[in-house]
């Protein structure tokens, strides 16, 4: 049965303290983040932001970690990764793993080793 968003969230603040590796598929592009998961957040809509993609609303991963695209891994410009939810399709949470598909792009979120 598939999950609802706050099941996710709630998968998402029992792994708070561990690294999270996010794998974010859009398009034909894949890029891997991996954060020490501080904190959970949710934002709603926003009328202020400068851009479709920031004005959304998000669940935001707060923590630090680093970004892999291209083979190269570089830290995260800030202490969050976003996840847009606009266009929530289906979400998911399953052997140690949850899911996200928006209109945008699929997330997959499992616990690092």
């Amino acid at each position: 049965m598939p999950a609802s968003l706050a099941d996710v969230t709630q998968w998402l603040e029992s792994q708070v303290g561990k690294v999270l590796v996010v794998s974010k598929h859009e398009d034909d592009d894949l890029d891997e983040v991996r954060i020490r998961l501080e904190r959970v957040e949710g934002r709603g809509e926003r009328t202020d932001a400068l851009d479709d993609y920031t004005n959304s609303p998000a669940l935001l991963l707060r923590g630090h970690g680093t970004v892999v695209t291209e083979g190269r891994e570089e830290a995260l410009p800030t202490d969050t990764f976003e996840i847009p939810l606009e266009g929530l399709s289906l979400t998911e949470t399953a052997d140690g793993t949850a899911l996200l598909v928006t209109e945008r792009a699929r997330y997959s979120i499992k616990v690092g080793e």
